[in-house]
């Protein structure tokens, strides 16, 4: 059933040339998609076993100071700390403290930062301290050190001097 005469040009879309043309692309693709596959070079780094830090002393010293020198070098009393110990060494120092809470009281922790220490490495070796030691329902007691005025050295103090309270001026 036609309407009209069929002499006239076809409006229906022939789809055999793009069908054609789709399987051709379809065919090179898939022939240059297993080529084309890059590849990337990644070295995996062998397993390394970090030497694991020498326990704290037996004997835990009167005080525990955590320097922070201006070179940006954290010390722990004499040893010396680096940014991926420095939490685990901490909390060894804070267990050998609580053992001996008994004997000689709360952990005390000293904190000494030089003047022209970064304020971020500074900040960082508090964070540690905070971190080596629990929340609840106490942790380590941290005395911040000041400066020693020559004058006023206390001996015995923490840090081997501390300041007092200023002496009147003597009268002229």
């Amino acid at each position: 059933m036609t309407a009209g005469s069929g002499k006239g040009p076809r409006s229906d879309i022939n789809v055999t040339p793009l069908v054609d043309v789709v399987l051709v692309l379809l065919i090179i693709f898939m022939v240059l998609t297993p080529l084309m596959e890059k590849q990337i070079g990644v070295r995996v780094p062998e397993h390394q076993t970090e030497p694991t830090p020498p326990p704290p002393p037996d004997e835990i010293p009167q005080q525990i100071v955590l320097r922070v020198k201006e070179n940006g070098r954290v010390f722990v009393n004499a040893e010396e700390l680096n940014d991926g110990t420095m939490v685990d060494r901490l909390r060894a120092y804070y267990r050998l403290a609580k053992s001996q809470e008994a004997k000689q009281g709360p952990p005390i922790i000293f904190f000494d930062a030089d003047d022209k220490a970064k304020y971020g490495r500074a900040v960082k070796a508090l964070d540690a301290i905070r971190e080596s030691s629990p929340a609840a329902p106490r942790g380590w007691t941290i005395g911040m050190m000041t400066e020693k005025l020559k004058s006023e050295e206390v001996p015995g103090a923490p840090g081997g001097g501390a300041t007092g309270p200023t002496p009147p001026a003597p009268p002229q």
